[in-house]
């Protein structure tokens, strides 16, 4: 199964719109001024290695160098708590694969293309492995002269853990594609620690507000319903923390288009048989008198901030506010304990 971290990456850089900043600030500058980047197109994911063997690619794209050659560009997401030593060796494999892929494609042409492969790693810890297959060999005991006749690969790294906030934004990524790495490189800290979660929003609140107003567009609903599928699966605090944390931080538009996002989700998640749908209908129903009538006491502005916390809440945290609404002399006395 396709994990949430995966699907974010693959489905923001998968448009050249996205991947070209990303991939421009990942190379060293001296490669990156030889392609060009108008001409970066993505490439099928299925590629076939020796006797047909099918490999997925995370993400395969083609470029023109400045000379009008060919390029192929191999990225690579790794998201993991530690390398392996031997991660150079799985990347030779994967390039070996787009290789023959190729030459099945284009059999009459005397020359295989270039292949780069970049690897994106979004972690904690910094990137261990070596970034040369040949350093997997105990070279200091191989006589010199067989050094040569040894296969040689090194991959690209853009290692995510190097690079702090204030850095991260300085890489000219576009929207979508920085507030994705903010949150494969920086939310999984705050996973478990309200305060954590709470200072990463207020870090990145402006990028996730620019993003909420792009989700307008068809493509920006996906890819903003992606990060907030990203910003939910990577939580382990309960609901009603996240309510009490984004409550008082999105306002507006981004709270709704949060708020729909979310419902969404939790819907997808929890509808399984009619008796639960059912439930859930319920449910609805009586979340959208509680917020006519926290409207009709307390005016709109409040019915806009309870939206949130009533559609994460519980049944039994359903009942308990219904049963104070009314009663309540002002609108915290709502959702007192």
């Amino acid at each position: 199964m396709e994990q949430p971290h995966d699907r974010l990456f693959r489905l923001v850089f998968a448009d050249p719109e996205h991947a070209v900043p990303l991939l421009r600030s990942a190379l060293p500058a001296a490669i990156a001024e030889t392609i060009d980047w108008r001409t970066l197109t993505r490439c099928p994911p299925l590629q076939h290695g020796r006797k047909g063997k099918q490999t997925i690619c995370d993400l395969l794209f083609s470029a023109r160098l400045g000379s009008g050659a060919g390029l192929l560009l191999y990225v690579v997401l790794e998201h993991k708590s530690k390398s392996t030593r031997f991660d150079a060796l799985q990347m030779l494999e994967q390039v070996t694969a787009v290789l023959r892929s190729h030459r099945r494609a284009h059999p009459d042409e005397p020359f295989l293309p270039p292949v780069l492969p970049i690897v994106v790693h979004a972690d904690q810890r910094p990137w261990a492995s070596p970034l040369q297959l040949r350093a997997l060999f105990d070279l200091d005991h191989i006589p010199a002269g067989l050094h040569r006749y040894l296969p040689a690969l090194e991959y690209a790294l853009d290692d995510l853990h190097q690079q702090d906030p204030e850095r991260l934004r300085q890489r000219a990524l576009t929207v979508f594609g920085l507030c994705t790495l903010a949150s494969l490189q920086f939310l999984p800290l705050a996973r478990r620690d309200e305060a954590t979660f709470a200072a990463w929003v207020d870090a990145w609140l402006d990028v996730q507000q620019q993003a909420a107003r792009l989700a307008d567009t068809v493509t920006g609903r996906e890819l903003f319903d992606a990060v907030v599928e990203y910003v939910l699966a990577t939580s382990d605090l309960p609901y009603p923390v996240w309510s009490r944390v984004l409550i008082r931080r999105l306002t507006g538009s981004p709270m709704k288009k949060f708020v729909s996002t979310l419902q969404q989700l939790r819907n997808e998640g929890r509808a399984e048989g009619k008796a639960e749908g059912k439930a859930e209908g319920k449910a609805e129903g009586r979340i959208e008198l509680l917020l006519r009538l926290i409207g009709h006491r307390f005016g709109a502005e409040a019915a806009q901030s309870a939206e949130l916390r009533l559609r994460t809440a519980s049944t039994d945290e359903l009942d308990g506010i219904a049963a104070k609404v009314l009663d309540a002399r002002t609108f915290d006395d709502v959702f007192a304990d």
